[in-house]
């Protein structure tokens, strides 16, 4: 025959194994856990001193072609350049000035017309 405190050992025991397994599971996650964000925030330090490094070899390279740039657009090099090539300045007599009238804008907002049109009436001019 079993006593009536022998009943609740079974339940006991198995509430405690459950609350010793609880506590195993968060003392091995916790740990894991920091050593996850520790190694995600390492990552990341990396990647950005990565993107760091690209973008300074970047700027390099802009600051380097700028200086490229600016000594292939220097006008003496093209003048010699030009010379080389046998171009060569054209004679007074060869220059002609063209006039070139710029149309009128017509993309002006409704208003504008407008106005433009009542000025052009009341001072008689035809535009």
């Amino acid at each position: 025959m079993k006593k009536n405190g022998e009943k609740g050992q079974p339940v006991v025991r198995l509430r405690s194994m459950l609350i010793g397994l609880g506590v195993l599971v968060v003392s091995i996650a916790g740990p894991l856990a920091l050593v996850w964000k520790q190694s995600y925030i390492n990552q990341a330090s990396i990647r950005l001193e990565y993107r760091a490094d690209t973008l300074a070899a970047l700027n390099r390279e802009i600051t380097a072609l700028n200086l490229e740039r600016t000594r292939l657009e220097s006008t003496p090099r093209i003048e010699r350049v030009a010379r080389t090539r046998g171009f060569e300045y054209p004679a007074p007599g060869q220059i002609v000035v063209v006039e070139v009238k710029t149309p009128r804008r017509r993309d002006e907002g409704w208003t504008a017309g407008f106005l433009s049109r009542v000025r052009q009436s009341l001072s008689g001019k035809s535009g």
